[in-house]
């Protein structure tokens, strides 16, 4: 597919991104077949519909150094390829609610809303605007549906990791803390970790069944167990409390958030952390 091929002609910067620690752009959707070469250069932010009023568009990336502590991944369109449970789990429960007939839905409108945690993005997908009396109530309900629906339907198959993505986990050295952060609910990140993260045989060095590699992840959340969802920095600041690393500015700023989308960015930049922007999400 498109994204495979952009995901395999890729890796090898994210890789030499994550452990030079440099930084990388988060590239207009328009633009994202073209793989720039490394270093990027950081670029002011076009995707989403927030992009000019977040509060954190414009904070930059704290200045690079050595070694990185901690890398912390987005799941959706940054690990894993899946986009399409999510937009077929909406369809459903935009079917159940009877709203399929009574609201435009379709690929980009579900690509376009994805910048939102999933209680706003279905309240927003149901017709709803923020000053709709019943906006956060609506939200919920929604989201609740969606989320029960869509963690049942998680599997190698429906949320696969894109190519090489598990080789850049092993590859990361032991003593660097990993975590995820997701705009998803925290039970979704879990679930799709642990169906994409094989363990390896001691004797043989194949891959069997087991959870190894995702036992590697010290932290993993969603919007539902943080203070506030992406852009804002609160999930990232909570992450970087409980694998240890939140001892100021300093530390923080040898944390990685690796992401596909601007909130992405913008959540790391505020949070002090550096951001690497992927080339293949959604």
């Amino acid at each position: 597919t498109t994204a495979a091929s952009a995901s395999a002609a890729s890796l090898s910067l994210l890789l030499a991104g994550i452990l030079t620690y440099r930084t990388a752009a988060f590239v207009p959707q328009n633009t994202r077949s073209k793989i720039p070469t490394f270093p990027l250069q950081m670029t002011a932010s076009t995707t989403g519909t927030d992009a000019t009023t977040s509060p954190y568009a414009a904070i930059p990336n704290p200045p690079p150094t050595k070694t990185a502590l901690a890398v912390i991944f987005d799941i959706d369109g940054t690990l894993a390829d899946s986009w399409r449970l999510g937009y077929d789990a909406t369809a459903v429960v935009l079917q159940n609610n009877g709203l399929a007939e009574k609201v435009e839905f379709n690929e980009q409108i579900y690509h376009e809303t994805c910048v939102y945690a999933t209680p706003e993005r279905l309240a927003r997908t149901a017709g709803l605007t923020p000053d709709s009396a019943d906006f956060d109530a609506v939200g919920q309900e929604l989201g609740k549906q969606f989320d029960e629906h869509y963690v049942k339907l998680v599997s190698p198959k429906t949320c696969a990791f894109y190519p090489g993505m598990v080789k850049i986990l092993e590859k990361l050295p032991s003593e660097t803390k990993l975590g995820a952060l997701t705009n998803a609910c925290a039970d979704y990140a879990h679930e799709v970790l642990k169906a994409n993260c094989p363990v390896r045989s001691a004797l043989d060095n194949t891959y069997g069944l087991g959870f190894a590699l995702y036992s590697r992840f010290d932290t993993i959340h969603g919007a539902d167990s943080v203070p506030a969802p992406k852009p804002s920095p609160d999930g990232l600041l909570q992450c970087a409390q409980e694998i240890g690393l939140d001892g100021g500015e300093e530390e923080l700023a040898r944390i990685v958030y690796v992401g596909d989308a601007a909130g992405d960015g913008r959540a790391a930049r505020a949070a002090g952390m550096v951001s690497v922007g992927v080339l293949w999400g959604s």
